[in-house]
């Protein structure tokens, strides 16, 4: 398994349609590809930052392909509504995060 940082550099007045169809375009990525599932993060700089798993690059090459092959689909990146300036590829050697739901108290 893999997971992969993207990190993106979007302008404010789109920050807000960044966000929901980065929402929408995950769902239909781990429904209808297999994606793994991604979070999404606002970096102390301002960047957007999303870590997702992905059984493997080709996996997620022919996702991304199969996505992008609607021109009607609306993505960020393609509209020049975000910059991605970062995609970093990590293999999953251990995995200790613990799951949204069995977070202790403190963390909600």
């Amino acid at each position: 398994m893999f997971a992969v940082i993207y990190r993106w550099r979007v302008d404010k007045k789109h920050e807000e349609e960044f966000q929901r169809r980065w929402h929408e375009i995950t769902q239909d990525i781990m429904r209808d590809h297999g994606g793994g599932g991604s979070r999404l993060h606002r970096a102390e700089n301002g960047d957007w930052v999303a870590y997702a798993r992905w059984p493997s690059k080709e996996d997620r090459d022919r996702a991304f392909a199969d996505y992008s092959k609607n021109p009607n689909r609306s993505i960020p990146q393609r509209e020049g509504k975000a910059d991605l300036i970062e995609e970093t590829w990590l293999k999953i050697t251990d995995d200790l995060l613990i799951p949204e739901t069995d977070l202790p108290a403190r963390f909600r």
